[in-house]
C-alpha cells in the first residue's frame, strides 16, 4: 500500500512448460500499446529473448494482446494461440502460478492504518 492507497500492476509473464521456469517480462499499472510493443520486442529479441527456440505462445484474449503485438510475435516465428472465452482451465499453468503468488506473497501482507 502506498501513501495514496492501494494500487495494482499488470505483470506480463511467460512460463516455459518444459522446464516450468517463469520469466517476468514486465510490469506496469497501465499496459498500453507502447508497453505491449516493448513486451513483444523483449520476448523476441534475437540474443536473449525468452521465446528464442520456442514456437508457440498461449495467451488469454485480453485486449492488450492486440493485432500489432501478435503480428510482431508471428514475424519472429512464434505462433500465438489465444485461449477460448471464459475458459481459465485452457491456461491452467498460468492460473496456478498466479494463485501460488497470491497465496505465498500477498496473503502475508499486513496493512497498517487506514
Amino acid at each position: 500500500m502506498a501513501l495514496a492507497g492501494w494500487w495494482s500492476d499488470q505483470t506480463i509473464f511467460v512460463i516455459d512448460l518444459a522446464s516450468r521456469r517463469v520469466h517476468i517480462v514486465g510490469s506496469t499499472p497501465h499496459p498500453d500499446e507502447g508497453f505491449m510493443r516493448q513486451v513483444g520486442r523483449t520476448l523476441t529479441a534475437t540474443d536473449d529473448g525468452v521465446l528464442i527456440r520456442h514456437r508457440v505462445l498461449i495467451c488469454d484474449r485480453d485486449a492488450k494482446w492486440s493485432a500489432p503485438v501478435r503480428k510482431r510475435l508471428s514475424e519472429a516465428g512464434v505462433r500465438v494461440l489465444q485461449t477460448p472465452y471464459h475458459a481459465p482451465n485452457a491456461n491452467a499453468y498460468a492460473e496456478r502460478f498466479v494463485r501460488s503468488i497470491k497465496q505465498e506473497c500477498l496473503n502475508r501482507v499486513i496493512p497498517f492504518g487506514e
